[in-house]
């Protein structure tokens, strides 16, 4: 038989050989439309889907992260990064640590406190009967102690914890964890968009903050050197030390903000890093025992945040709830409301509510994680009883899992205690009952009579 026929009655036996060459053609451009879209969407230049994701990782959110980290010396210290970078990353670390210290001397020479502003009556005070409303009133070991000492050793052992956490401690964690939520991630885009906005608000808190300061300062009089020996020898710094106090607590407020946002940042990766997985395993989309394997990891990783990264956030929160009632006691006992502008009252209420905010939100975005982590212990049950998903499992690793998941005990903790979202109800309403007795019983004449 000549070549021409044979190759005629080959195809006439093997009708399906054309059939599965076509179908393998309509497979391979099915691929490349998916590759070239992925191509496309993430990194042009990239055919690897776990690089793709890795580059985009980096490009669109690690990278500028890690360049904001650094603007106060908490960038951690990667393995490949060069002896000579590691030692000015902690040179600008000690730096940022001296302009805080100073800062702290400068408020105490300016009599300015966190929970109030300036701390004498001349910013409320008219100036009448022959009294200089810009005289200095004397400090006492109180005031010095637990109104400028205690609360700014509490903004400096946060930060030196978070320099010890990022820089000694954990090194690449942080990078690890991002990067492995990217991957596990159905939607990177949507993730990264949701990053950048927590930074987002972080800044507009940051912005408050600094507002509030600014106004305190320049709705100042002249003079706001408080320490009577000093009045005379800085009386001609006046402008110089008005706008080291805006930057000192400028810096402070930067530092505080961007390690609060780091917490912040670091439970919402965790939550949708479960979340993720306890999808993916409702859907079989991934194996019981990888999915054990993952679990425990994760576990891992949430006693690094509840063992590490949450010690500099429990010296900010006391800080800024002790900013927050002390605020409030001023307000309702002290705050002289018949002799002050509206304006001041107003910014005072405002900074009081923000010092609670700041204080409040940490435990809520931890109670987030702890709610996810108890979902998870339901895994186990809604796999059980999901005939067509899992039809084709053993009952043995159904039950495996079932016992797995039951077992799991987990939570963010602040202050070594696990933050539970009904506790959080109930000290929030403690806070509201204080709130309003102290409104009742100490200035009820504060708007005035009737």
């Amino acid at each position: 038989m000549s070549g021409p026929e044979q190759r005629t009655a080959d195809a006439a036996d093997c009708p399906w050989s054309s059939r599965s060459q076509s179908q393998s053609r309509s497979r391979s451009r099915g691929t490349s439309i998916a590759s070239s879209w992925l191509h496309d969407e993430l990194q042009p230049g990239e055919h690897e889907p776990t690089s793709a994701l890795l580059d985009y990782c980096k490009r669109k959110f690690l990278r500028p992260y890690v360049a904001i980290l650094t603007l106060v010396g908490l960038n951690p210290i990667s393995t490949d990064m060069s002896n000579v970078r590691a030692w000015c990353s902690y040179v600008q670390a000690l730096m940022v640590l001296c302009v805080l210290m100073a800062g702290y001397v400068l408020r105490y020479i300016c009599g300015y406190r966190g929970d109030r502003g300036f701390s004498s009556y001349r910013d409320i005070r008219p100036i009448s009967n022959g009294t200089d409303g810009g005289a200095a009133i004397p400090n006492t070991i109180g005031e010095l102690l637990f109104g400028y000492i205690v609360p700014s050793g509490f903004n400096l052992m946060g930060f030196v914890s978070a320099v010890l956490v990022c820089k000694v401690i954990d090194h690449e964690q942080l990078q690890n964890l991002i990067e492995r939520v990217f991957l596990m991630s159905a939607k990177p885009k949507r993730l990264c968009r949701m990053l950048w906005l927590f930074l987002g608000v972080a800044f507009a808190l940051l912005i408050l903050l600094f507002s509030y300061a600014c106004c305190v300062v320049v709705m100042q009089p002249a003079q706001i050197v408080k320490i009577s020996w000093l009045m005379d020898a800085l009386s001609n710094w006046e402008m110089w030390l008005r706008v080291g106090l805006l930057v000192t607590i400028l810096l402070q407020d930067l530092v505080e903000i961007i390690i609060l946002s780091n917490y912040y940042i670091e439970c919402y990766l965790l939550r949708v890093h479960l979340e993720t997985l306890s999808h993916k395993l409702l859907m079989h989309s991934i194996d019981s025992l990888d999915w054990m394997r993952e679990v425990l990891e994760f576990r891992k990783l949430l006693e690094r945040l509840n063992q590490h990264v949450s010690i500099p956030v429990c010296f900010l929160i006391v800080m800024n709830l002790a900013y927050a009632f002390a605020g409030l006691v001023y307000l309702f006992k002290d705050f002289d409301f018949h002799y002050c502008a509206l304006k001041l009252v107003l910014l005072n209420i405002a900074n009081v509510m923000l010092w609670l905010f700041l204080g409040l939100l940490p435990f809520f975005v931890a109670s987030s994680v702890t709610r996810v982590c108890q979902n998870a212990q339901a895994n186990g049950h809604q796999i059980r009883v999901r005939p067509f998903v899992y039809h084709n499992t053993s009952a043995e690793d159904l039950n495996s899992t079932l016992l797995f998941a039951a077992s799991l005990d987990m939570s963010a903790k602040l202050f070594r205690m696990p933050i539970q979202p009904n506790y959080l109800c109930f000290a929030i309403l403690v806070v509201v009952i204080v709130i309003l007795t102290l409104g009742m019983c100490l200035n009820l004449t504060a708007l005035g009579k009737i």
